[in-house]
């Protein structure tokens, strides 16, 4: 006895329908079909970042596009009840892309890339149409594979020192120097957080002193120095144990 197909989890940028036949977008049909090389009867949930997922079977191809036959609609709440947004600092290929992924696998609600003073990529190759296009597959990627049915928001890059003014809830900054801890915070901050962490060269001393003027509170990530993908995801992961869903 063969084992059962394993079901996949699909972003479909469309309005979705509860029930009836649907012609899955090229994209997506794409992916599934030459990618996760799906069969015929494979079962699916699609979502479509609404907070639902919809059930579906594959049951043809038509011209290389998935016919796929919709069984039903219903809420699947993955938001948690902390809405994290992440100042994240520009960092180089493949470490940048691990952090996005990992924000999103953990649940934050809106990532801010952010460019600083000591920071090894500039601010101009961030804001390339191709490279935010890749960034919006990470997080389309990351939303299927951790079960999402929430896409996070991805802002346009901004230099850190321009950033101040989407600062959310309580803001945090991560700083070797913070005399803070997580669990020093005596009190729930609220339902809404802003983490801040530095980049490779960590943040540059007046952006330490701007984070404080905005009302930041400086928080030490233990006696270890962490690499800059590290602590960020490492913050958001305590963040989220504390007073989110973990």
């Amino acid at each position: 006895m063969s084992d059962p197909m394993p079901r996949i989890h699909l972003y479909a940028d469309s309005n979705l329908p509860e029930s009836g036949p649907f012609l899955l977008p090229v994209g997506p049909s794409h992916h599934l079909l030459k990618v996760l090389r799906a069969r015929n009867a494979q079962p699916l949930t699609l979502f479509n970042g609404d907070g639902a997922v919809y059930h579906a079977t594959l049951v043809g191809v038509s011209s290389g596009v998935a016919l796929l036959e919709l069984a039903g609609r219903h809420l699947q709440v993955t938001l948690s009840p902390l809405a994290i947004q992440v100042f994240l600092p520009l960092t180089r290929g493949e470490r940048w892309d691990w952090s996005l992924q990992k924000a999103v696998e953990l649940g934050v609600r809106r990532i801010q890339p952010v460019a600083c003073r000591h920071g090894v990529v500039q601010l101009s190759e961030a804001r390339g149409e191709k490279r935010l296009a890749r960034w919006r597959d990470i997080v389309i990627a990351a939303c299927e594979q951790s079960g999402a049915t929430t896409i996070p928001e991805l802002a346009p890059p901004l230099a850190l020192e321009v950033a101040w003014d989407a600062v959310r809830g309580t803001p945090l900054v991560l700083d070797p120097e913070g005399s803070a801890r997580f669990v020093s915070i005596e009190s729930h901050p609220g339902p809404e957080i802003t983490l801040l962490s530095g980049p490779e060269g960590g943040l540059a001393a007046e952006e330490v002193a701007a984070a404080r003027a905005h009302g930041f509170r400086l928080l030490r990530m233990g006696p270890r120095i962490l690499r800059a993908e590290t602590a960020a995801i490492a913050a958001i992961a305590v963040a989220q144990a504390l007073w989110g869903d973990l």
